[in-house]
């Protein structure tokens, strides 16, 4: 590593309603033709920006998988951990810190509005706001010292 820890947290990208995909439950909703799109040009701005994560780390949700299964086929061989903690937002401060402490590597974190906008307010002392595949890329230094390397379609609250 250089000295410090990477961290993506990225929303899941645009997404039908249940009823637009025909489907009964939150957890089903896929993608839709644009959110295809989104999530795809999410990870290719992450990659021109030279992230490489070691882990994409995502809610368990449809939306949120595809997600990070576009963004996986911009990063060959990362491999997709399933995270049901992203789904439920119980605690997201915390999740994101260990998320953190449990990383080998730079990690990209797919999950929901608003959990994935909390995930960022220990580092940085606020929450913030993402559009669909907004994301949020952070440098954590081993003192604690946080830096934004960069951001898109995310606001601060």
């Amino acid at each position: 590593m250089k000295g410090y820890m990477e961290i993506v947290f990225m929303r899941h990208a645009n997404a039908l309603s249940a009823r637009e995909a025909g489907v009964h439950s939150d957890g089903e909703r896929p993608l839709s033709e644009n959110g295809v799109r989104e999530a795809r040009e999410a990870a290719e701005e992450l990659a021109g920006r030279g992230f490489r994560p070691s882990a994409i780390v995502t809610s368990p949700l449809r939306r949120a998988m595809q997600t990070a299964q576009q963004a996986a086929a911009v990063f060959p061989g990362t491999d997709i951990h399933p995270e049901p903690g992203l789904a439920s937002a119980s605690d997201p401060a915390e999740l994101a810190k260990s998320l953190i402490r449990d990383a080998a590597g730079p990690i990209l974190v797919v999950g929901h509005h608003p959990a994935i906008g909390l995930m960022a307010a220990p580092f940085l002392g606020k929450a913030f706001s993402f559009s669909t595949a907004g994301f949020l890329r952070l440098a954590i230094a081993a003192d604690g010292e946080v830096s934004v390397l960069d951001s898109r379609g995310c606001e601060e609250l």
